[in-house]
């Protein structure tokens, strides 16, 4: 009997149930009924069937869906190390032949740092497809943070939305991954491309921090981009993401416009344009060089230097 491999969320999202392949149909319709079965029995079980891979040859997907993969997986060395692999994880065949993991990608990091083969299922899947079970999985097992599903949602903007004609269905395909309503997506994605990436991986997942929090960070990342920039190295590390992402919103709306420092020799600006001579001045210069010039311009009239009449 088949493994299950996908749950019912899963097939939902994806619209569809896994079926053999139309050429396999074509030939099982031609032999009896038994042997029929039991051809269709082993197409099934080997489409699911999981295998041992080197996970130096399975590569990491365009969109990813934690900010840092890597992080806190020594724990999970350990208990693999000691307990082996329980649950393999799902990689996809791509069209140039290469595989690319689908889920599981700390898994297969652990397999990688502990050099052993790791367990997968590997399956054909669309982009589409594979963007969708990676969606639906990682909600399940785990409890990603909004940035981190705000990244995802971006992700797949980024690469299946280039143009108008994609973007839509690209929307679609997220919020049916994440499932979510379809407003929040837009949303989603403004926040994550709003905000600098290197101010985000400063902060964190910051679990705990919902929307509302992180598009209060946006609002300020957006009046000053550079600026944010800069916060991005002044955030204390050895406090909790919450606080870090606290830190990265006061420090923006601490900080005020800054004036423009002008050298010496640009305090003051001439410039004529025929019989037109305008002034710029420092606010600060400007009652003392409207007196000199009162005073200059007396002093030409009174030794009449004012020009022939």
């Amino acid at each position: 009997m088949a493994r299950k491999v996908f749950g019912d969320s899963l097939k939902n999202a994806m619209g569809k149930a896994v079926t053999p392949d139309e050429d396999a149909d074509l030939d099982l319709k031609r032999t009896s009924p038994t042997v029929a079965r039991a051809q269709a029995s082993v197409l099934e079980e080997d489409k699911h069937a999981t295998r041992l891979i080197d996970p130096s040859t399975v590569r990491m997907s365009a969109v990813m869906d934690r900010i840092d993969p890597s992080d806190g997986l020594e724990e999970l060395v350990s208990s693999i190390r000691e307990h082996g692999q329980k649950v393999p994880v799902l990689v996809r065949r791509t069209q140039d032949g290469a595989l690319e993991i689908v889920y599981g990608r700390r898994r297969l990091l652990a397999c990688r740092e502990l050099g052993r083969h790791v367990r997968a299922t590997v399956m054909e899947m669309t982009d589409e497809e594979a963007l969708i079970a990676q969606g639906v999985e990682n909600n399940a097992r785990q409890d990603p943070s909004f940035i981190e599903r705000a990244l995802f949602v971006a992700g797949i903007i980024r690469e299946l939305g280039k143009t108008d004609e994609t973007r839509k269905n690209a929307q679609t395909i997220a919020y049916r991954a994440l499932q979510i309503d379809e407003s929040l997506v837009s949303r989603m994605n403004r926040i994550a491309t709003g905000i600098p990436m290197e101010l985000i991986q400063a902060i964190g997942p910051a679990h705990g921090a919902g929307r509302r929090v992180w598009e209060k960070l946006f609002r300020l990342c957006e009046k000053d981009v550079a600026r944010a920039k800069e916060v991005a190295r002044e955030i204390p590390r050895n406090v909790p993401g919450p606080d870090r992402l606290e830190a990265a919103i006061n420090l923006l709306a601490a900080t005020k416009p800054t004036t423009p420092k002008v050298e010496r020799g640009e305090r003051v600006k001439i410039g004529r344009k025929g019989n037109r001579i305008t002034i710029d001045v420092d606010a600060d210069l400007a009652p003392r060089v409207e007196d000199a010039i009162r005073k200059l311009v007396t002093e030409l009239l009174d030794r009449g230097q004012d020009g022939p009449e």
